[in-house]
C-alpha cells in the first residue's frame, strides 16, 4: 500500500512539473523538499508524516494510510485540474497572435466599398 500510493504521488507530482529531472537518485525527503520549494508541500507532509514511519519504522505516523490516500486523491486532482488548464491555455489564440478582421463599409451614395 506505501509504495502504491507513493508511487502516485510522484506521478502527480511530476505531472505537475513539481520534481526534478534526477528525481531517480533522490531521496523521498529530497524529492518532497524539492516540490515544497516549487510551491507544494503536500509531499513533505506524506514522507514526514506517512512514508518513512511506515516504511522505515514500520510504525504509524502522524497521518493513517486513509489520510494519505486523501493527500494523493488531491494531488492527483490537481493534476487534473492543471492539465484542464493547459489545454483551455493552450485553446485561445493569444492576443499577439489575435488579427482582427477590418470591417468593410459602403457609400451610401455609389456602394463602393471604403477603404479605412
Amino acid at each position: 500500500m506505501n509504495d502504491s500510493l507513493w508511487s502516485r504521488a510522484l506521478r502527480a507530482a511530476d505531472a505537475r512539473g513539481l520534481l526534478p529531472s534526477r528525481r531517480l537518485s533522490l531521496t523521498p525527503r529530497e524529492l518532497a523538499t524539492e516540490a515544497a520549494h516549487r510551491g507544494e508541500d503536500r509531499l513533505t507532509q506524506l514522507v514526514e508524516g506517512w512514508y518513512y514511519p511506515a516504511s522505515y519504522g514500520q510504525i504509524r505516523g502522524v497521518l493513517t494510510d486513509e489520510e494519505a490516500g486523501r493527500i494523493v486523491t488531491a494531488l492527483e486532482a490537481q493534476t487534473e485540474m492543471t492539465k484542464t488548464d493547459n489545454a483551455r491555455a493552450q485553446a485561445i489564440t493569444p492576443a499577439s497572435e489575435y488579427v482582427p478582421k477590418l470591417r468593410v463599409t459602403y457609400c451610401d451614395l455609389c456602394g463602393r466599398a471604403l477603404t479605412p
